[in-house]
């Protein structure tokens, strides 16, 4: 089972009770994830941070249904993500497979929730320039932010620790 580890604001609003006693972390295939529910203009939004590569996305303007079905929305978003970045549908299906069985835990990893308030900050700051979610490409925004260095990762891209990764496992 892979988890998802969530913020307590956003298990708070999905409602769902986390695992009490998280399972061993994984080192095969990309390991678990975090989500953070963020409010961009007004508008919830939900971002997702790998925990090993810190490759993330954001799914804005998240309404209450989408978070009663979060594995789908997270699974189709995550999806979409990797066919922009160009990965080939193999790969694609292999990391669908990887997150047939998700479980919800609290979050556990300091280092990787100061990078995701870095991401968020970033998130909020490209938006504004692009006056409003209204005016933004999802896409292309999510693709921008992963050429961002982060500290956490010695100073490289996310989606360079992303590639490796699936160089090793995949």
């Amino acid at each position: 089972m892979r988890l998802i580890h969530c913020t307590q604001k956003l298990l708070k609003e999905m409602g769902t009770p986390p695992i009490e006693t998280p399972l061993s972390e994984s080192t095969e295939g990309l390991g678990n994830w975090y989500a953070n529910l963020l409010r961009i203009e007004r508008k919830k939004c939900l971002l997702f941070t790998n925990e090993k590569s810190l490759y993330s996305f954001l799914i804005p303007k998240v309404l209450k249904v989408n978070l009663k079905n979060i594995e789908e929305e997270f699974l189709i978003n995550l999806s979409y993500n990797l066919q922009y970045e160009g990965f080939g549908l193999d790969v694609i299906n292999r990391v669908m497979q990887e997150y047939e069985d998700i479980g919800f835990a609290k979050t556990s990893n300091r280092q990787v929730l100061g990078s995701m308030n870095q991401l968020a900050f970033e998130y909020e700051v490209l938006v504004e320039q692009k006056e409003g979610l209204g005016n933004i490409r999802i896409l292309e925004l999510n693709k921008q932010i992963n050429r961002t260095i982060m500290g956490a990762l010695k100073y490289r891209y996310p989606i360079e620790s992303l590639r490796k990764l699936f160089q090793e496992n995949y």
